[in-house]
C-alpha cells in the first residue's frame, strides 16, 4: 500500500503553471492568426463536446469492461473542449475534501474539490457527454443509470488517496465511476498513479494523463498513490438514483 504523506497544513495550491505551461493553458499557439477568435467560455458549444462513443468503444471492449470491470479511453475531446477544460480547473477556487461522514481526514485523502454545476461553462458540457457514455451504457450493458455527478479534483504535492471504493458500506447508488485526467506532459516520476483492483483481484496502475478517461465498477477498491507534481481531473459518478434526462444524441 501506498503511503499517504500528510502535509495539507503546510502545502497551498500554487496558481503558476498548475496544468501545462501556461496559466491557463493557451487557447490557441503562439503565431496563430490573430483574427481567430478563441474558444472562450462565452463562445464554446456543447457541440465542441460532442463524443459518438459507440464509434469510441467495441463490442469487444464493452465484453472486457463487464469481464474485468474497467476500461480506459484515451484521445477523448477534441483539442478546444480539453483546453477548456484545463482552463476552467485552474481558476476554480478549490475547497477540501471530505470523508463520506463529512469528517476531512488528510492523511486519507488529500485532495481538493469543486462540485461542477451548470455555473461551470466547460465542467457542464462534460457533464452532458458523461450522460451520453451512461445512455450508452445503459442501451448496451442495462445499466440502469439515471444521472451522472462529477467534481473538478486538485491534488497538491504530496497527497494521494488511500485504498476505497465509491459506494459506502451497504450502498450502491453508484453504479460506473470514471476519471478524466487534465495535466500535459505526466511522467511516471511525477506519481500520482490510479491504482485499481479488477474483477480478479489484478492491480493495474494508470497513469493521470491528459485527455484519458478511465472507466471503472465503482465497488471496485482503488487509490490514488501520492502525487510528486500538483495533479488536475475530473472526478466522475454515473448514478441509478435521481431522474435527471439525457442530453440528446446525434445519429
Amino acid at each position: 500500500m501506498t503511503k499517504i504523506i500528510s502535509n495539507l497544513d503546510v502545502t497551498n495550491i500554487v496558481a503558476q503553471n498548475p496544468i501545462g505551461q501556461d496559466n491557463p493553458p493557451l487557447l490557441f499557439p503562439h503565431g496563430h492568426n490573430d483574427t481567430e477568435q478563441p474558444p472562450t467560455q462565452e463562445v464554446l458549444q456543447s457541440a465542441d463536446f460532442d463524443i459518438r462513443w459507440q464509434d469510441n468503444l467495441t463490442d469487444t471492449q464493452l465484453d472486457a469492461f463487464v469481464t474485468d470491470g474497467w476500461l480506459i479511453i484515451d484521445n477523448v475531446f477534441e483539442k478546444t473542449a480539453l483546453l477548456a477544460l484545463q482552463a476552467e480547473s485552474g481558476f476554480i477556487d478549490y475547497r477540501d475534501a471530505a470523508l463520506t461522514d463529512g469528517i476531512r481526514i488528510s492523511d486519507i485523502r488529500g485532495d481538493r474539490i469543486r462540485w461542477i454545476t451548470e455555473n461551470f461553462f466547460a465542467g457542464y458540457y462534460y457533464l452532458q457527454s458523461i450522460n451520453a457514455l451512461a445512455s450508452l451504457f445503459n442501451r448496451s450493458l442495462f445499466a440502469g443509470i439515471r444521472h451522472s455527478e462529477a467534481h473538478y479534483a486538485c491534488y497538491p504535492i504530496g497527497f494521494g488517496y488511500q485504498w476505497h471504493s465509491d459506494n459506502p458500506a451497504g450502498r450502491d447508488e453508484r453504479v460506473i465511476s470514471a476519471v478524466f485526467y487534465l495535466n500535459d506532459d505526466w511522467e511516471p516520476t511525477d506519481g500520482g498513479a490510479l491504482e485499481v483492483v479488477d474483477k480478479h483481484g489484478v492491480h493495474h496502475e494508470v497513469m493521470p494523463v491528459a485527455n484519458r478517461l478511465i472507466i471503472f465498477d465503482s465497488d471496485l477498491r482503488h487509490q490514488v498513490q501520492t502525487a510528486h507534481r500538483q495533479r488536475y481531473s475530473i472526478a466522475t459518478w454515473m448514478r441509478r438514483d435521481g431522474l435527471v434526462p439525457f442530453v440528446e444524441e446525434n445519429n
